[in-house]
């Protein structure tokens, strides 16, 4: 069996992590389990991450790049901000109704490590930070006469939507949160001609 190069072990750590904290919690799972499940000893996960810590950052950080890769490139297909806000949304109805769907990684973190020092809550709301201020460039770009209430509002229906879809039909409420957005958009943006 050829061993694994630095890089390739970081990944399968950080995949496996990634894995197991989004279907439990990262509080709930021990560095034991993700080195078990790793199929790989100690000294190789703390090589690769030396902190439960680090690895709790690591994952969030991940999640929120893979979060806006995903976005960014479904709004990159769509001509206009107002389509390109829209895209988001309904990336997120997608999202939501997957069987899979354990709610948003940053909010989860977020509750899970409420001190504001912890690296995991850091990122977690620099990522949010990140999705509001892409928020008010589209909505300046679609001509929203107030774009940091539009970036505000949508925001507070993105997560508002993550959150509720976790707990109840996530269908149901990834739907509701397009049509809203529809609204708040068709409200603050002048109309497309």
């Amino acid at each position: 069996m050829a061993r694994r190069t630095a890089e390739e072990n970081r990944r399968n750590v950080l995949e496996v992590a990634t894995r197991l904290f989004y279907a439990h919690g990262i509080r709930a799972v021990g560095m034991d389990t993700v080195v078990k499940e790793c199929g790989v000893g100690n000294a190789t996960v703390y090589r690769q991450f030396p902190t439960k810590d680090a690895l709790a950052t690591a994952y969030v950080q991940g999640r929120a790049d893979a979060w806006f890769e995903r976005m960014r490139d479904a709004a990159g297909g769509e001509e206009t901000p107002q389509d390109k806000l829209m895209a988001v949304f309904e990336v997120l109805a997608t999202d939501c109704a997957g069987s899979s769907y354990r709610g948003c990684p940053m909010l989860n973190t977020n509750t899970e490590f409420p001190e504001g020092l912890h690296p995991a809550h850091r990122a977690a709301v620099a990522h949010k930070q990140q999705v509001r201020d892409w928020f008010h460039t589209l909505a300046a770009e679609a001509g929203a006469g107030d774009p940091d209430r539009l970036a505000e509002e949508l925001l507070i229906v993105l997560n508002g939507a993550y959150a509720t879809a976790a707990v109840l039909d996530g269908a149901v409420y990834g739907s509701r949160a397009v049509d809203m957005a529809r609204h708040l958009v068709a409200a603050s943006c002048p109309a497309r001609s």
